[in-house]
């Protein structure tokens, strides 16, 4: 795994690596400063030689009918949005169950109490694709995704925004639109 001490030495790392950081930070991309934000708080590691970017995503599948959860659209602080059609998700942190990623993901995006939540077990999954960054144009990223399923108490029949918790500690997200769809 590749070290680093600060953002600018990140940054120099990938420039000298042929990673064009000139499109982060407009047109839905996030800024150098998010990822590392995601770096220095254990949600992404590195490895080196082509760069590529280590993610452990959990995704929770919220089902209610013939419907399931989905996040529309992501509002950032500057008022910048972005489509989304993904269910609630949230990295892992550094040796973090994919259990307590997903209690602290539906706590923080959707506001929902631990109580509130029961996970199917026998519906997890685990897959791993490596891909460009939709949020770090031209960052290979290896992502490697938990599967769960969920019932939740207490969440509104119609489609909904609500604020995300972390905005305020330093998340680029301001708030998330929520719909519920018709699952495939």
């Amino acid at each position: 795994m590749k070290q680093f001490q600060s953002s600018s030495e990140l940054a120099h790392w990938l420039t000298a690596r042929g990673i064009d950081l000139t499109q982060w930070g407009r047109d839905g991309a996030k800024t150098l400063e998010n990822l590392w934000d995601e770096y220095a708080s254990g949600e992404v590691a590195f490895h080196d030689d082509p760069p590529l970017r280590i993610v452990e995503v959990v995704q929770v599948l919220i089902r209610r009918g013939k419907h399931v959860l989905l996040e529309k659209e992501q509002e950032f602080g500057n008022a910048q949005r972005r489509s989304r059609n993904l269910p609630p998700s949230e990295k892992l942190k550094r040796g973090e169950h994919y259990i307590e990623a997903a209690v602290r993901c539906l706590n923080e995006e959707l506001g929902l109490a631990r109580d509130e939540i029961a996970f199917i077990g026998s519906a997890y999954e685990k897959v791993t694709r490596v891909r460009e960054s939709p949020s770090y144009p031209g960052l290979r990223t290896q992502y490697t995704f938990h599967s769960i399923e969920a019932v939740a108490k207490g969440l509104p029949n119609r489609d909904f925004w609500r604020e995300n918790a972390p905005f305020s500690g330093g998340d680029p997200v301001k708030r998330h639109l929520w719909a519920w769809r018709p699952r495939n």
